[in-house]
């Protein structure tokens, strides 16, 4: 009987071990992630941008970024990755590195062509098949993510985008919400898909609000989802507020409607206000 309890301490000892060695690589991977979000806020003068971010564990396979394109454009793009944890925590470093990496490269080839080559302005269609490509050829294809990327003129006010497969962000002006296109499918899984562009000119006082599953999907205890005309109702309640005032009803809404100190999934949202 001893060398039997003998035999199950060390087995513990040994678990408990590995546990914290895991819990220790977890803590290390949401550091590096959190480093990959972007610091500040984008500094356009027309367009006011606030995102908030809550991973459901340690790493987060929810995706967001916004760049600054020359002096008067900004890009926003916002995704999920299919799965959870580490695994999707890799694939959005993935799509952030490829993503900024196509963005440079053809915000380059405009500023500087060669042999004095006309390039034709960012096309975000054709950076999402470029993406596309991209995923597809180094990643498995089971590893993909809903994309929505765009990017905001400020001397035309006008926004380009495309939505690859991702919940359609919603545009709320005064009463009305109007819902954005979808114009492709998801990113990572097929080769040579097409994507389309889609263009709306803003208005002052608009707001454009992007988000993931996280804010719609989550169950109260009765099994009912939080659901998008849930947010919808609450967007136009507190359209006329700031847009970080904006971001954060929506979440304590969510977080008050599953009554739930343990967040059900990766919780992400953009929101940008036009002045």
């Amino acid at each position: 009987s001893f060398n039997s309890m003998a035999e199950n301490l060390d087995r513990l000892l040994k678990s408990e071990k590995e546990r914290q060695r895991l819990q220790a690589e977890l803590e290390i991977a949401r550091e590096v992630q959190a480093q990959l979000h972007p610091k500040e806020p984008p500094k356009l003068g027309g367009l006011e941008v606030v995102s908030v971010c809550h991973a459901a564990r340690l790493v987060s396979g929810d995706y967001f970024d916004y760049q600054q394109v020359g002096d008067r454009r900004l890009a926003v793009a916002i995704g999920d990755v299919a799965g959870k944890g580490i695994s999707a925590a890799l694939l959005m470093a993935t799509l952030q590195s490829a993503m900024r990496s196509q963005l440079r490269h053809c915000a380059e080839m405009m500023e500087n062509p060669a042999d004095g080559t006309v390039h034709p302005p960012l096309s975000t269609a054709r950076l999402m098949s470029n993406l596309n490509q991209h995923l597809y050829a180094s990643t498995s294809p089971e590893k993909y993510a809903t994309f929505f990327f765009s990017i905001y003129d400020d001397d035309t006010e006008t926004l380009s985008y495309t939505n690859a497969g991702h919940l359609p962000p919603l545009l709320v002006r005064g009463e009305d919400v109007l819902t954005c296109d979808v114009n492709g499918t998801v990113v990572g899984a097929f080769p040579d898909v097409p994507y389309e562009e889609s263009r709306m000119k803003l208005e002052s006082g608009d707001l454009l609000v992007c988000y993931t599953d996280g804010i719609t999907e989550p169950e109260n205890e009765y099994g009912e989802m939080f659901g998008e005309q849930r947010l919808i109702y609450l967007l136009r309640s507190h359209a006329t507020r700031e847009a970080g005032e904006v971001a954060e009803a929506v979440v304590r809404a969510v977080q008050d409607w599953t009554a739930s100190p343990e967040l059900q999934d990766d919780m992400t949202l953009l929101v940008a206000r036009k002045r």
